[in-house]
């Protein structure tokens, strides 16, 4: 029996439930909105990307962009070697950095870079009749602050990105020595113009202090005023840098860590640091000793920076290394997976100099930092 409902009512829409003259009305209007194409009628070609000078500037502000958000995590709490003026090949100096700023408008960067280091300074001046040599490592204070613009290209054959950067201006830079540098005296006429050096305000000592910061002053603006490059090879996931800009595909020569065609000096009971590295599936380092003995060690950062500021005091040395060897000839170091970055110590155990090569296996060097950027060959 059909019951009637006043005024032809509906029973009510269950809660929850979607009217069903509301899915028509979707339907009705999807379908009125919607024009069907021919069967034969292709889609229209995608809108052209930009190819020009605005996107290829674009693109180096990008590159500004990222180094100003992440070089610095790069850069900072990291141990660069010096080379010696002469021999080319040979490390004699550290610089650590220790702190880093980097800003950029559009494609100008301006970075700002702070930190410590020391080098062996082996030099004599003659004068009047007398000698004043000074041999011994200078350890120091550096700021610099340099502007400029960042380019940027790409080899696809190579696989290799190259950065770019040229100074638009003289750098500004702060060099400062610390603690005292030692002026050995080899005859009476040296002892005379010590005397009267003093008397002017100006004796050895002094004169040594301000002949190291104004060397160290241009040595450093020389350096930043040229510019330089970093290079990138996405199939072996090294970087290098490089104090000339060098054509685009070619990568920077290997330092230490990656050939033994580099050595690092070290004598009169000094320390040489170089890294960080990753060693997230431990690392491994062959190393070469010449001219004696010295002291291998691998240690965790947190200890290679306890042990760097140890020297620039002149303090005892505190740091534990995970894995030390005082190594004549050739060794072996290896430490397992490690949490940390590892850094290379190299302490020297005698007065007269000996140098120390360390190469890390290419393959182990890659993988520690999660393999190649690039699929490379086959």
């Amino acid at each position: 029996m059909e019951i009637q409902r006043p005024n032809g009512d509906r029973p009510p829409a269950r809660s929850g439930a979607v009217p069903r003259w509301t899915c028509v009305a979707l339907v009705v209007l999807v379908a009125c909105s919607s024009k069907t194409p021919p069967p034969d009628a292709r889609p229209p070609p995608p809108e052209a990307p930009l190819r020009d000078a605005t996107g290829d500037a674009d693109v180096r502000i990008l590159v500004a962009d990222l180094l100003a958000g992440r070089a610095c995590d790069q850069a900072v709490h990291r141990f660069g070697g010096l080379r010696d003026t002469v021999r080319k090949h040979v490390i004699t100096g550290v610089v650590w950095i220790r702190d880093c700023k980097i800003t950029n408008d559009g494609t100008k960067v301006t970075a700002e870079i702070s930190g410590n280091g020391w080098q062996w300074i082996e030099q004599s001046q003659k004068k009047a009749g007398g000698t004043f040599d000074v041999k011994q490592y200078v350890r120091f204070g550096v700021r610099a602050k340099v502007s400029g613009v960042v380019d940027v290209a790409y080899d696809p054959p190579k696989h290799i990105v190259s950065l770019w950067f040229t100074p638009s201006g003289e750098p500004a830079v702060d060099f400062t020595p610390i603690g005292e540098i030692e002026v050995h005296r080899d005859s009476a006429w040296a002892s005379v113009i010590g005397g009267l050096g003093s008397l002017v305000g100006l004796s050895p000592e002094d004169a040594a202090d301000t002949a190291a910061t104004d060397q160290g002053k241009q040595t450093v603006k020389k350096a930043a005023a040229n510019g330089g490059e970093l290079a990138i090879d996405l199939c072996k996931n090294i970087t290098r840098i490089s104090k000339k800009r060098l054509p685009k595909g070619q990568m920077p020569k290997p330092s230490t860590g990656e050939t033994d065609k580099v050595a690092i000096e070290v004598r009169n009971f000094g320390v040489m640091i170089e890294g960080p590295f990753d060693a997230h599936e431990g690392m491994t380092i062959e190393t070469q000793v010449t001219g004696g003995a010295a002291k291998v060690n691998l240690a965790c950062l947190a200890e290679g920076e306890t042990t760097a500021q140890a020297f620039l005091d002149d303090k005892t040395n505190t740091a534990k290394p995970l894995k030390s060897e005082v190594v004549t000839g050739h060794a072996t170091l290896r430490v397992p997976r490690e949490h940390c970055p590892v850094v290379v110590v190299i302490r020297s155990v005698q007065e007269t100099p000996v140098t120390v090569s360390f190469v890390r296996p290419a393959h182990e060097a890659t993988e520690s930092k999660g393999g190649p950027l690039a699929r490379c060959g086959s």
